[in-house]
Parts: C-alpha cells; sequence; structure tokens
C-alpha cells in the first residue's frame, strides 16, 4: 500500500486529475453544497436527509446536467463529455446508464470548478431561475428554499 502523506499540501495538477476523480471530488462537493442549502431552511434530520438524498440522486444531476449543456463554454463541455463518456465500472441499480452517464459528466464538471476554484461558475448556474424552480420542484418537502439556491 502506498503511504499517504497528511501534511503535505494537496499539489496535484488540475491536468492530472481522472474523470474518476473529478467526478469523486464533484460528487461531495454537491452533497455539501446541497446539505448546506437543505439546512437553510429546514432542521429536522429526517427531512434534512431525504431532501438532499433527492437532490443527489442519478437522476436529479442528470436533468441538471442537460438544462446546463448549452451553458458549457468548450472546455467545459470537453470535461463533461469525458466524465459522461468514462467507462461505467458496475451498472446503476435504480438509474438508467444514460441518466447515470450524464450524471458522471456533472460530477465532473463540478469536481473541475472545485479543483479550479470556480466555485463561482458554478454557482452562477445553479443560482438560474430554472434551475432553482427544479431544484425546488425535485424536493419531496416543499419547503422555502432561498432564490439563491
Amino acid at each position: 500500500m502506498k503511504n499517504i502523506n497528511f501534511e503535505s499540501e494537496l499539489t496535484i495538477q488540475m491536468n492530472e486529475h481522472s474523470s474518476f476523480s473529478l467526478a469523486y471530488l464533484g460528487d461531495s462537493f454537491f452533497e455539501l453544497w446541497c446539505r448546506q442549502k437543505i439546512l437553510q431552511s429546514l432542521k429536522n434530520s429526517r427531512q434534512v436527509h431525504l431532501n438532499v438524498v433527492q437532490l443527489v440522486r442519478c437522476q436529479t444531476q442528470a436533468h441538471l446536467a442537460r438544462m446546463i449543456h448549452p451553458l458549457l463554454n468548450n472546455e467545459e463541455e470537453i470535461i463533461y463529455r469525458q466524465g459522461r463518456n468514462s467507462k461505467t465500472i458496475s451498472p446503476p441499480k435504480h438509474a438508467a446508464i444514460k441518466d447515470y452517464r450524464e450524471a458522471t459528466g456533472f460530477e465532473c464538471l463540478v469536481g473541475y470548478w472545485y479543483l479550479g476554484k470556480q466555485i463561482k461558475r458554478f454557482e452562477e448556474l445553479m443560482k438560474r431561475p430554472e434551475i432553482v424552480a427544479y431544484l425546488k420542484s425535485a424536493l419531496p418537502f416543499k419547503i422555502l428554499v432561498p432564490d439563491s439556491a
């Protein structure tokens, strides 16, 4: 097993990240973002959990990917396609493979924005009225999510 040096700084360059690592980090960041947004309106742990699960599920992420796809620049389009087209290790149990791949592309984009310190770009897209409306409609508990979702 390779030694992990927890004391060192993060030094992996952006172009050295695989689709897997971008999607893995993007998934984590997106879930944290969803948790923060839901916690702004709910305090009941069960309701928080159920709302977050609904937002981070494959089908929701795939829908978000389809919504933002026309707004991507050339570099973002390349990152999205690399994630979407990456090899699926195991087929999803509760989702169509098309949704799973689109969600992976979305996660790669989020990881790309996170690692590239471009969170403002992510926030800009998530604040679009049509995205906010979709996110609100996806919630099982109809809560008042701040419009800056």
